[in-house]
């Protein structure tokens, strides 16, 4: 072994001795920790750190963060955002994990697109300078991705298969081309879909006041799962979702109401018209239907054709007469109304009021027509399926270049023809010969010219691009496959890896992005492609990171915080003394208020920027970004290093093993405290970094354990005490999917001590500190079992790590109640229970009375 000699104080400080250090150590511990050291060890560590090596177990665990649109510089939600999945996927690793961490690309769209034109440059060469940029940022943050899983939706291997699921949907009807009253943007030259318009009726990218077009588009139709959907989530196997739930419902709505599909003759043409109602047996007895004057099939018509309007009823294969008005509550969102005088007493006065002769009263059972109308229209296929009335299908079609080709042709003869999925992928035109415009694929006529795959006539190809979200809808079972030349994924590779066990980003796609991607797994696995109709288990959503921001009143202009100046409570601007209003928002370049990672990586390190991004601040809740929280992250890491050192400089003292001057019972009494604070910090870890996924009170944990490791222990305890090891080895283990680079050096330090007393069961001693295992409890450790009561906490008891596994519900119930303070409470009457266990950290037993049926009661009888 190669031996270095470093200079380090004995306990005694009579003389300098040397220890023999490993020689994977850097061997810095007699220097200060500092960001030069910083820098130096994350450069020793990175190829380690970085290394990704697949384990050949049973258990996968699937961590997937949202893939970013590449915009060429990692902001600090970036950073928030795979700080915490890399921490997660590293903690389930040492867990003895095979985990799977993909990263890729979300690289076509608008914003890529006017930024390209912007430079002169093609998209496609703005975007692959973009994606190597931030693929180094997230190289230098020490991201243990798997980059062999790497894809980029606008690379023709990717979207091809994003072709290939739209012609599926397109054969199952569920995508479809209709003409719709649309938002277009004025700037941007493309349809938006309603969610891209704020408050104020303008774009959410150009800002443009929008306008409304009728515009021929495709769709898909999104609706006919909304009942699955909206039923999904209250499956109990999703898993963190909380107020997500809440969200998604609220989106797709109450099902109470079916569609059908009628047919309009307009001017020759058949064309679809769906039509919503509360009561199916509608769809069987309806005399007529009313259309709002400016329904979309109404455009092209005359006063004429419109009076002599009517449409075919699938379900009675009748036609039905269209009367034309404004003056009748409409369901929500719906233009249509289906009209049944001889049985709706509503519909009855519609009908007096429009002057339109009334059928005879009929008498029908309503539950039995209401099933009979809704097996029709599933047998016919032409609906019969339950969604709200404000939901709408998914409009897709965008009008830029830079997007995935919409794969279908047009022939005057053979109509609407999807490309044969053999001439897949439909590559877009690469000769962008002015980049200096805004380009439609309708610009490239020798890319739109081509031969119909029917009959080899004359046809075009479809101009519209899909909206990214349809790439990011199905890219999560790519990952899983993603070198496949023959189909978009092999089920085989997704059994035992999906759904998706943890899926991290920003509550902002909390809506959308999650039903377009629900929408899809629901149709792949009606396709049988996928095992599981679900793709993501558990939600971990992390707040927004603020950055304070300074504007002044008068004229609500942003400056930088240099020009700032406080004087007492207020501030000002200095040189003009404005008053200046200060408040925390979201980072922005405009508003002076972001803050660069890359200052953050070269002025401390990756280790502490990571540390400082989670600690503190549970990955959920709004981050508010200071540098207040920089001098307890320097401070700690300053307080392990030295911790570091004291244990080398006191291990390596041969004198503290001869001569020893603490009693026994003294030192046996500390040796003890230790294992009871290693046993205890290494449950609350446990809990928050698996359970709860409170990642910043986990790393709290491990601050409260270097505290009792730095609490007057004496420097023979240091040198001899094997819970003092110990427990030293589990703080750095427990810390390094945190800081990898900075717990390497420390395993290194601590593998490089002499007269080793730590367990080889425990431990492994050879192997790197990212090659552990994840430490568990002792056996014996008693861990809290709490009881709460309405919410509240009432009692705590312990029971041996050994048994909390096999401690059932009904066990916990009978050991509680014999507890006084929680038996007087169950007088009450036990309303249910709910038991939640956490083995190796906790137990908690949830207990709620009929306390609160009792009180509204007494309030119901003093009201009487």
């Amino acid at each position: 072994m190669l031996k270095i000699y470093i200079r380090l104080c004995n306990t005694h400080g009579s003389r300098f001795k040397p220890f023999v250090r490993n020689r994977s150590s850097l061997g810095l511990w007699d220097s200060n920790i500092s960001t030069e050291i910083k820098l130096k060890i994350e450069s020793h560590w990175s190829n380690t750190v970085l290394k990704n090596e697949e384990k050949e177990v049973e258990n996968n665990m699937y961590i997937l963060p949202m893939f970013p649109y590449p915009s060429g510089n990692l902001h600090m939600g970036h950073v928030r955002v795979y700080t915490i999945s890399d921490t997660i996927a590293r903690f389930y690793k040492l867990n003895g994990y095979n985990v799977i961490h993909p990263i890729g690309w979300d690289a076509f769209g608008l914003p890529a697109e006017n930024a390209a034109i912007e430079r002169g440059i093609p998209p496609q060469v703005w975007t692959k300078s973009n994606i190597d940029s931030m693929k180094k940022q997230l190289i230098d943050l020490g991201y243990n991705f798997d980059w062999s899983k790497e894809i980029s939706t606008c690379d023709p291997s990717y979207y091809k298969w994003t072709q290939y699921i739209f012609l599926k949907l397109y054969e199952n009807g569920l995508a479809y081309r209709s003409k719709a009253n649309v938002n277009w943007d004025p700037v941007d030259q493309t349809v938006l879909a309603d969610e891209q318009v704020d408050e104020n009726g303008c774009s959410w990218r150009s800002g443009a006041k929008v306008e409304k077009k009728i515009l021929t588009q495709w769709f898909i139709k999104t609706t006919k799962y909304a009942q699955d959907l909206y039923n999904g989530l209250d499956k109990k196997y999703l898993e963190n979702w909380n107020d997500i739930i809440n969200l998604q419902k609220h989106w797709i709505g109450e099902c109470n109401g079916a569609v059908v599909t009628f047919h309009v003759e307009v001017n020759g043409e058949k064309r679809p018209l769906d039509i919503w109602s509360s009561d199916p047996y509608k769809y069987l007895h309806a005399q007529y239907i009313t259309l709002k004057k400016n329904h979309v099939i109404l455009q092209d018509l005359t006063l004429v054709e419109k009076e002599n309007l009517a449409c075919y009823n699938p379900i009675t294969n009748k036609e039905m007469k269209i009367y034309v008005c404004d003056g009748i509550l409409y369901p929500e969102e719906k233009e249509v109304y289906l009209a049944c005088p001889a049985i709706d007493s509503e519909d009855r006065k519609i009908s007096e009021a429009l002057n339109i002769p009334l059928e005879k009263t009929k008498s029908i059972n309503i539950d039995y027509e209401n099933i009979k109308a809704i097996e029709i229209a599933k047998s016919k296929n032409c609906g019969g399926y339950f969604v709200s009335s404000k939901l709408k299908d998914w409009l897709i079609s965008r009008q830029r270049y830079w997007g995935t080709p919409i794969p279908i042709i047009h022939c005057s003869k053979c109509g609407t023809v999807p490309v044969p999925y053999e001439q897949l992928p439909v590559k877009l035109p690469q000769n962008c010969s002015d980049v200096n415009n805004i380009f439609t694929l309708s610009k490239f006529n020798d890319w739109v010219n081509c031969r119909c795959p029917n009959c080899n006539g004359n046809a075009y190809r479809e101009t519209d691009t899909m909206d990214t979200f349809v790439d990011s809808s199905w890219y999560y079972y790519r990952f899983l496959d993603s070198s496949d030349e023959n189909v978009p994924f092999e089920k085989n590779k997704l059994i035992g890896k999906m759904p998706v066990h943890c899926y991290i980003g920003g509550k902002e796609h909390a809506v959308l992005h999650l039903y377009y991607a629900r929408f899809m797994s629901y149709f792949l696995h009606s396709l049988g492609w996928t095992p599981s109709k679900e793709p993501f288990k558990k939600l971990l959503v992390q707040g927004m990171v603020m950055g304070q921001s300074y504007k002044v009143k008068s004229s609500g202009k942003y400056i930088p915080k240099d020009n700032v100046e406080k004087v007492g409570k207020t501030y000002i601007e200095k040189g003009s003394g404005e008053a200046i209003s200060v408040q925390w928002e979201k980072m922005s370049k405009s508003k002076h208020n972001g803050e660069n990672p890359m200052r953050l990586l070269t002025t401390y390190g990756c280790d502490t920027t990571r540390l400082l991004v989670i600690a503190d601040v549970p990955p959920a809740t709004t981050r508010h970004w200071s540098d207040a929280t920089l001098p307890g992250v320097l401070n700690w890491q300053h307080r392990l290093w030295i911790t570091l050192r004291e244990f080398l400089t006191h291990r390596n003292n041969r004198d503290l093993f001869k001569f020893s001057n603490l009693q026994p019972e003294i030192f046996q009494e500390i040796d003890g405290k230790l294992r009871e604070s290693r046993n205890f910090f290494i449950a609350t870890t446990t809990f928050h970094f698996k359970y709860t996924q409170k990642l910043s009170v986990g790393i709290s944990q491990l601050q409260s354990l270097t505290n009792a490791l730095r609490n007057n222990v004496p420097a023979e305890v240091i040198a001899k005490s094997k819970e003092f090891e110990l427990a030293l080895a589990s703080l750095i283990i427990m810390l390094s999917p945190v800081t990898p680079h900075f717990c390497s050096e420390l395993w290194a330090g601590l593998m490089s001590a002499p007269n080793r007393i730590g367990s080889k069961t425990q431990l492994s001693w050879d192997a790197h500190v990212l090659k552990q295992k994840w430490p568990i409890v002792d056996s014996d450790f008693p861990l809290s079992f709490q009881c709460k009561v309405d919410g509240v906490h009432r009692c705590e008891l312990k029971i041996p790590a050994f048994e909390l596994p096999h401690l059932t519900e009904q066990q916990a119930l009978e050991i509680m109640s014999k507890e006084e303070v929680i038996a007087k409470r169950l007088r009450r009457g036990i309303l249910r229970t709910k038991f939640e266990l956490y083995p190796d950290c906790r137990a908690i037993l949830n207990i709620f009375t009929k306390q609160n049926i009792s009180k509204q009661t007494k309030k119901l009888e003093m009201q009487v």
